[in-house]
């Protein structure tokens, strides 16, 4: 005998801030935009290709050779054969996994749009502020940490986090109103019965 009675959820506090993360990236994800959400999710998308496409084969074959030893030849190789490969080969999986979990719902899906809040909250507090970091002067390999480059990466860290927290009362304010939309309607609807 099966029963109509549902679990509610879990009112706990981790299991709230997830549950509002997960909406807040599906609103993010594949919700209505206005140009500038859109562009708060595009500059970022196109900045971490960059970053994954070119920073990270770049700094490979720096490694392999100038510290390493190797010559030019096996660098080319290791950076883009071993490693840009690869990490191409991850790109097109993590866009095809995030298309996969628009609109479902399960832990598996909830999981891929978490892992891709953390991906952007890394990308626009760290890898954007290194990169602008890099751009001004400053590098790890070899270690030079001037102050341009530093005030730099904090302004650009200051920006991230301003425009996650636009991101957040965006979401806030779209998803009220389209509550408020769905109640007059249910009332309208209950209504006529």
């Amino acid at each position: 005998m099966s029963s109509a009675y549902t679990v509610p959820p879990r009112r706990d506090l981790v299991s709230r801030v997830t549950r509002e993360i997960d909406d807040f990236m599906s609103w993010m994800l594949y919700g209505s935009e206005t140009w500038l959400v859109a562009l708060l999710k595009g500059v970022p998308l196109l900045l971490f290709f960059y970053f994954v496409l070119g920073y990270i084969p770049n700094y490979v074959y720096t490694v392999t050779t100038l510290y390493l030893g190797f010559s030019k030849d096996v660098g080319y190789v290791v950076a883009v054969v071993l490693v840009g490969g690869p990490t191409f080969t991850l790109l097109l999986i993590l866009a095809i996994w995030t298309q996969a979990a628009r609109g479902r719902r399960g832990f598996a899906w909830s999981l891929i749009r978490f892992l891709d809040f953390l991906q952007y909250v890394g990308l626009v507090l760290g890898i954007i502020p290194f990169m602008l970091f890099n751009l001004a002067g400053g590098s790890l390999i070899p270690p030079l940490f001037p102050l341009t480059a530093l005030a730099l990466g904090a302004v650009a860290a200051g920006g991230g986090a301003t425009g996650l927290a636009y991101l957040w009362f965006e979401y806030r304010r779209i998803s009220r109103r389209e509550a408020e939309a769905a109640a007059v309607a249910s009332a309208a609807w209950g209504s006529r019965g």
